[in-house]
């Protein structure tokens, strides 16, 4: 990535993230495994199953609430190894004429977590997958979209005042730096690709709810500064620019910005989400079948979820309604 931008000079720091994350040949979605105890990071679904089970019971309950349509269309972006969507059809499966009526669409444009997914999910026949939200066909009687960690790797913008921000090479210290490199109260981000992804998604809901669960807040943009972007390699954080490439990169998500355009809709901290929805009753009857050393995982894994000092506060689920 240094040799790129040394060679073609300064790029914004929207095309760095394109080129890091998403190029065919050093872009870090290419690598394998970057997903799960022996990746760069871990996502909900991974920690507990409780997640995957907690979502299960709200893609079920809002199907039933519409009168239990028998054209039922699931979305997932970016569904990681497809072990959130593996959860919910696993739970689906219980209820009566859900998985009947269910199609489900993953939209995934990293080849290697393609094949994992294709894996996990090969069970169910009724799964297709898609590289962009554009290409996913329409026309159920009800839609369901769902967006985990999703909105939060999507590439951004940052500007110093007024000055779009770039990433360039200094022959002089031989490595990458910011240009201007502004500070904490100086940069303001933008993420236009979110906007247009959640418009695309409001499209689709036709009727229909979506649910975007992520790391980020609801700060008003004239209050939103600060340089949110961020890299982690192996669960822990590194120098972005030490790192292109090789380390996950992420950003605290503006959900002011997605709100804005979403006229009925729910915004909440995800641990209240998960409670409101019945985790705690739940894990109870897991805990009753399980082993010890599920027991600990059960415990560990719910408390990371729902605890407002780990994710409970941290992620924040914005509920879509277009009924």
């Amino acid at each position: 990535m240094q040799e790129h931008i040394r060679t073609c000079g300064p790029i914004t720091v929207e095309q760095a993230q394109k080129l890091a994350l998403y190029h065919h040949e050093f872009g870090y979605y290419v690598h394998n495994n970057v997903i799960g105890s022996g990746g760069d990071f871990i996502t909900a679904p991974e920690i507990s199953q409780l997640f995957g089970e907690m979502l299960a019971f709200w893609c079920i309950a809002q199907w039933q609430e519409v009168g239990c349509p028998e054209s039922l269309h699931l979305i997932e972006l970016g569904p990681g190894r497809g072990t959130l969507m593996h959860d919910i059809l696993r739970i689906g499966e219980r209820q009566q004429g859900f998985l009947e009526s269910l199609t489900v669409s993953c939209v995934e444009i990293c080849p290697s977590l393609l094949i994992q997914q294709m894996q996990t999910l090969e069970e169910y026949p009724f799964v297709c997958w898609y590289k962009s939200l554009n290409e996913v066909p329409a026309g159920a009687d009800f839609t369901i979209v769902l967006a985990n960690e999703f909105f939060d790797t999507l590439p951004i913008r940052q500007f110093v005042g007024g000055q779009e921000r770039q990433i360039r090479y200094t022959d002089m210290e031989n490595t990458l730096i910011f240009s201007p490199p502004g500070n904490p109260n100086s940069i303001k981000e933008s993420c236009p690709m979110a906007e247009e992804i959640m418009k695309i998604a409001l499209e689709q809901l036709s009727p229909g709810v979506g649910l975007i669960i992520d790391y980020g807040d609801d700060t008003p943009p004239e209050s939103r500064f600060g340089d949110t972007l961020q890299a982690v390699f192996q669960h822990k954080p590194v120098k972005v620019l030490e790192s292109l490439g090789f380390a996950d990169l992420s950003h605290q998500v503006d959900f002011h910005s997605l709100r804005r355009l979403c006229p009925n809709h729910r915004f909440q901290p995800q641990g209240n989400f998960l409670l409101k929805l019945g985790i705690e009753q739940r894990l109870e009857k897991l805990m009753a079948i399980a082993t010890a050393e599920q027991k600990f995982s059960l415990t560990t894994g719910a408390t990371r979820l729902v605890s407002p000092t780990e994710m409970g506060q941290k992620f924040k689920v914005l509920e879509i309604f277009k009924r």
